[in-house]
């Protein structure tokens, strides 16, 4: 996929509350592998492992075919971090 992501001012503050580094969302977004994609309508939801492990999901908005803005992120917890583990494992 050759997909853009841009973000605004709000992107980054909206990270920063959830006490996500904005480089673990670019690395998710860029490099993470395997990822759970979840699209309906124009919101975008991609959940993998940063680079220290922890479980993310970004939350994007889908501006044009495949261009793409920065929301939200944040760590996943409880059962959804549990079923998102087992999906990224393949079971």
């Amino acid at each position: 996929m050759d997909e853009e992501y841009r973000w605004d001012d709000d992107s980054y503050t909206a990270v920063a509350t959830n006490h996500v580094a904005w480089q673990h969302v670019t690395y998710i977004l860029r490099q993470a592998h395997p990822k759970i994609r979840q699209h309906v309508g124009s919101v975008l939801r991609i959940t993998a492992a940063a680079p220290d492990g922890q479980i993310l999901a970004v939350t994007l908005i889908e501006e044009a075919d495949d261009h793409y803005l920065v929301v939200a992120a944040r760590h996943l917890t409880g059962d959804e971090l549990t079923y998102a583990e087992a999906l990224l494992r393949g079971h």
